[in-house]
């Protein structure tokens, strides 16, 4: 009987067992590459010493510590260039003496033509009240006058006249010089007659003419001294505020030049790049965790500039493999899921997990995905392949 039960399992068992395995989905085989969770880009980071030759660098793939000289670089041009920031310092001060003194000039001589724009429209505006509040009426007074006047003197030489043939009448014989004072008496009335003519027409013409023409000639004057001043005021108000913008440039400009000398100095001083902490040097940079297909030929006499990276200090103490998912392996993978990973290079076999996946591609077809290494992986090189298989677990 216990052989039948036996018999009927084991039966059994070869019919259930191909549908199991069929359940199991298979490991997903993908490749990506290892990567130093800790690693720092170097380069001279100068900004004023931009053009710089390399003295000195440690060889691609050595082991450096925190604080280790990496890179130096020749000092010759450098100093040569400070030597010439400095004399071009010196000319700029010397020319932004020279301008703050003529700024100060100008300020000053602004001030100045301001003051006698404003006087000159002050006597204008003084001689304006003057001739509308005295001296028209006075010129109509005064031809008035003068007219009465005439008049007056002609009235006066008629009865001098009268009187003198009056009591020349009298006589009944007339002298010889009584007829000279008559005949002086008669001229004197003729010339009393002719400027009184003469004053009624300066007094017509003054009234009519001159004193009307003087009032507007005076309205105008003292408009356009109002316009002068006007315009005085905004050119030497703009000129004041040219000039002060002018100068804060100037000054602006120097004091740039001034900092940028210092941060020049400063940056001599350092010339040199030290590890930041401890690990192994690449020569160049890494592009997701990989270094380029081109071997980098940084080596003494090499030209760089002050922001170029120049090298890759990586700590293999801890690392991490960077994945690229194919459209179709994203799908099958899910944050969590255990892999085994094996070094070819090294010949060494590490356990992982992947701990994330990208929701969106960064290129065609391709999404990042990161899986952490566990165990130790410091006899690895960070940058080497490394190919995966990640369990459905």
């Amino acid at each position: 009987m216990r052989s039948v039960v036996h018999l009927s399992l084991a039966i059994l068992a070869v019919f259930i067992s191909p549908i199991f395995a069929h359940d199991k989905p298979s490991p997903v085989k993908v490749t990506g590459v290892f990567e130093a969770v800790q690693s720092a880009e170097l380069s001279a980071d100068t900004e004023q010493l931009s053009a710089l030759e390399i003295e000195k660098i440690v060889p691609h793939g050595t082991s450096v510590k925190k604080g280790q000289v990496v890179i130096s670089f020749s000092t010759d041009s450098i100093d040569e260039k400070i030597k010439k920031a400095q004399t071009a310092l010196t000319l700029a001060k010397l020319a932004m003496d020279e301008a703050e003194l003529d700024h100060s000039i100008a300020m000053t001589t602004n001030k100045l033509d301001l003051a006698a724009a404003e006087r000159a429209f002050s006597a204008a505006r003084q001689a304006h009240d003057n001739y509308v509040r005295v001296d028209h009426d006075r010129s109509i007074a005064s031809t008035h006058f003068n007219l009465k006047s005439s008049e007056a003197s002609l009235q006066n030489a008629l009865e001098e006249l009268k009187q003198l043939e009056q009591m020349y009448k009298e006589d009944e014989l007339t002298e010889e010089s009584e007829e000279i004072v008559l005949k002086r008496a008669k001229r004197s009335v003729e010339s009393a007659q002719f400027r009184l003519e003469g004053a009624k027409t300066s007094a017509e013409r003054s009234l009519k003419q001159s004193i009307p023409r003087a009032a507007k000639t005076a309205d105008d004057t003292f408009a356009r001294a109002e316009l002068t001043w006007k315009k005085a005021s905004h050119t030497l108000a703009a000129a004041r505020r040219r000039a002060e913008i002018e100068i804060a440039q100037k000054r602006d400009d120097y004091q740039k030049q001034v900092d940028d000398f210092a941060k020049m100095q400063a940056e001599r001083k350092g010339l040199v790049v030290k590890a930041p902490h401890d690990g192994i040097l690449y020569h160049g940079t890494l592009t997701r965790g990989r270094m380029s297909e081109k071997a980098t030929t940084l080596k003494k006499g090499s030209a760089v500039t002050g922001k170029q990276k120049l090298a890759t200090v990586v700590n293999p103490a801890r690392q991490r493999v960077l994945v690229d998912l194919t459209e179709a392996d994203r799908g099958k993978v899910a944050v969590g899921q255990t892999c085994d990973i094996h070094s070819a290079a090294y010949g060494l076999t590490l356990k992982g997990r992947l701990t994330a996946v990208a929701d969106i591609p960064y290129a065609n077809n391709k999404f990042s995905a990161v899986v952490n290494v566990q165990g130790n992986a410091s006899k690895v090189a960070p940058g080497t392949s490394a190919s995966l298989s990640i369990s459905g677990e």
